[in-house]
């Protein structure tokens, strides 16, 4: 973490504590699909897992982590598998 001068208005931030918000990722994944942007819904999706435990989230899913991670690398998963992603977040 890094030390902030006094008096900057900056304040700490930390990334993976808003990752896991999950009314954040939601608006995130709502605001995607109103703008058509599938890859963005995607993008957030990855992002969120990468902030939580891959190998729980891998079993709640009942998917291999591999191909939970394949699913997500460049591919086009289907919406089947995007929502046993996310149920097993929640």
């Amino acid at each position: 973490m890094m030390k902030l001068k006094k008096g900057t208005g900056i304040r700490e931030s930390n990334p993976r504590e808003e990752l896991l918000d999950e009314e954040l990722i939601g608006r995130a994944v709502w605001e995607c699909l109103k703008e058509g942007d599938s890859e963005g819904v995607i993008e957030v999706i990855r992002a969120y897992l990468d902030a939580v435990n891959k190998t729980e989230i891998a079993k709640e899913s009942s998917m291999a982590r591999s191909t939970m991670y394949h699913t997500l690398k460049g591919k086009n998963p289907t919406i089947k598998t995007l929502a046993k992603l996310v149920h097993a977040c929640i």
